[in-house]
């Protein structure tokens, strides 16, 4: 396996396009911040051809756009597993639009395959098994160890080789027309707007058994925990687990010490004045008339 080459500057990148410009396939996968950030972003770009792997740099560089040539080029084709979210991610962060787009999974859920995931295929047709210890990683977090870039390469490495094993596949089976309008399909998704649902509390786990005051409680908690995200741009499960969030509502602690010994409340909150802010969010609703939250 030759060595993967990393793209960080504007004359890479513009190298990189101009090399794979008459490229027939290539292999596309992203990495985010998803996982930890509120305002989550592609951090990173897999693109592999036959012969190497590229992983370009979206933090690095401040403009991608010469790279949407490729990914709109219907004369080449882009093959991504499961693209659902890197098709998103790269329309929403640098406005690239997809032409040309060969899904894997969609292919193996034609032809029958019990288990989609990437792992789980490419150690049943090429014997590898992939390492999950990146899988929930940061990747907006610099610099990257090489240990980090192999684990990113092997997401696109043998996607075109699998490419050809499901195309020919689909063909035999008189699925391919199928398979290319599910393709095309997959390709012109829209980025939804992210949205905040104020009742969203009450799909919390446990939520609807609470009383009508704890109803009220967690719903001004969880007000609280989406606002505190968007400032701090984290996770909210980051900022605040929902079990957390509900035993507060249920055992509405009055004191610095009975915050203190809530199970699952990070740390962060024990400190005097977050805890005393949050007895009195408590306080404020324990008696509270709000008739939705009630509901």
């Amino acid at each position: 396996m030759n060595p993967v080459v990393v793209i960080e500057k504007p004359s890479e990148l513009d190298a990189l396009v101009r090399q794979l410009s008459t490229a027939r396939h290539l292999a596309v996968d992203t990495e985010s911040n998803s996982f930890y950030a509120y305002f989550d972003r592609v951090c990173l770009i897999q693109i592999s051809s036959p012969e190497r792997d590229y992983i370009i740099d979206p933090l690095s560089l401040k403009d991608l756009s010469v790279l949407g040539r490729l990914f709109e080029n219907p004369r080449i084709e882009k093959v991504l597993h499961a693209a659902s979210n890197d098709v998103l991610g790269l329309r929403r962060d640098f406005q690239f639009r997809f032409n040309g787009l060969f899904d894997t999974a969609i292919a193996c859920k034609l032809l029958g395959y019990k288990q989609l995931g990437l792992s789980k295929i490419l150690e049943t047709h090429f014997g590898v098994s992939l390492n999950k210890r990146w899988q929930r990683y940061d990747w907006g977090k610099r610099p990257l160890v090489p240990d980090q870039l192999d684990y990113a390469r092997l997401d696109t490495h043998y996607l075109i080789a699998l490419r050809h094993m499901l195309a020919a596949d689909l063909q035999s089976r008189e699925l391919w027309a199928e398979a290319c309008e599910a393709f095309e399909k997959a390709s012109e998704q829209q980025v939804p707007e992210k949205t905040f649902h104020p009742r969203g509390f009450l799909q919390i786990n446990g939520a609807r058994s609470l009383d009508a005051a704890g109803k009220s409680i967690l719903k001004a908690l969880y007000m609280f925990r989406e606002k505190e995200a968007r400032r701090r741009d984290r996770a909210p499960f980051r900022i605040m687990s929902n079990e957390a969030l509900l035993r507060l509502a249920d055992a509405r602690p009055d004191s610095v010490d009975e915050i203190s010994r809530i199970k699952g409340l990070p740390r962060s909150f024990h400190d005097p004045k977050a805890a005393s802010f949050l007895i009195e969010i408590i306080r404020q609703n324990n008696n509270s008339n709000d008739t939705e939250a009630r509901e």
